[in-house]
């Protein structure tokens, strides 16, 4: 049996001991307590990545990279479906990962002396382990952008529909208000979804109120001209309250007419204009 094979041979035999010396290495690294449950499928899967490693070594560069991608994208599917555990601080995950990959190189490399490999083979065999971590990490760190970047739009999502309620006051009569600023997908959303329910409810009049609001410049007064021609067309009134004098001020500075609309100074005023 040549030596690479007694080396796979090897680590796929004792993938599980070896697994538990270095994941119990690694524990102790951690600035964060890691859930038994966790451990234990980090000692399954290192020994999986062991094992991994000894049915792969005969294989080219390229080869096993793939392999080896289709592998650890199966096991994280598996993972996430059996351990339903997350560190938000991907930092407390990642720091300790040189010590515990030079930890992991010692171990493979003394091993290879013992099983009689030549000097070249270790280095391969190092190396190739090296290749595969590195690919594990670099995988991690895009799962874990993916799910940051998923669980932000889906809370800008909310935070949208929150910040745009319609709000009932009288018979055909609502306020919208608006809170915090009014970009493209808010703007969509409320010619989607805020709108139709408008129509639904039966609304003639609606008050668009910007109290809230952070500021207005020519993007958002582009939007607010956009709504009020769409409500015009549905043939519901659109009054516009709350524009502060800060808002004001970059309204006129901006150059923007805001004439052809409706304004008041608050919704009451709104109202009673309404009841004359």
């Amino acid at each position: 049996m040549q030596p690479l094979e007694k080396i796979a041979e090897y680590l796929v035999e004792n993938a599980a001991d070896i697994s538990r010396k270095i994941v119990d290495y690694n524990v102790g690294k951690l600035e964060i307590d890691l859930p038994d449950e966790v451990v234990e499928r980090a000692v399954t899967t290192n020994g999986e990545f062991l094992e991994f490693i000894g049915h792969t070594l005969e294989l080219n560069e390229e080869t096993a990279a793939k392999r080896f991608l289709e592998w650890y994208k199966k096991n994280q599917q598996q993972t996430q479906a059996e351990v339903n555990f997350q560190v938000d601080d991907i930092s407390a995950l990642i720091k300790p990962y040189a010590a515990v990959r030079m930890q992991l190189v010692k171990m493979l490399t003394k091993i290879s002396i013992e099983q009689g490999l030549s000097t070249e083979e270790v280095v391969f065999v190092n190396n190739r382990t090296s290749y595969f971590l590195d690919l594990s990490i670099t995988q991690t760190i895009i799962e874990r952008e993916r799910l940051s970047k998923e669980s932000k739009q889906k809370s800008k999502r909310v935070i949208t529909e929150l910040s745009s309620p319609i709000v009932p006051i009288q018979n055909g009569m609502a306020i919208l208000p608006l809170i915090g600023e009014l970009d493209l997908d808010r703007s969509n959303h409320i010619m989607n979804s805020v709108i139709p329910k408008i129509s639904q409810q039966k609304i003639k009049c609606l008050i668009i109120d910007f109290s809230g609001m952070l500021t207005i410049d020519e993007e958002v007064a582009g939007l607010i001209f956009k709504i009020h021609r769409v409500l015009k067309l549905l043939g519901v009134e659109s009054m516009f309250t709350g524009i502060r004098p800060d808002l004001a001020t970059l309204v006129v500075n901006a150059g923007i007419d805001f004439s052809s609309l409706k304004t008041f100074g608050n919704v009451q005023q709104a109202i009673f204009s309404k009841a004359e």
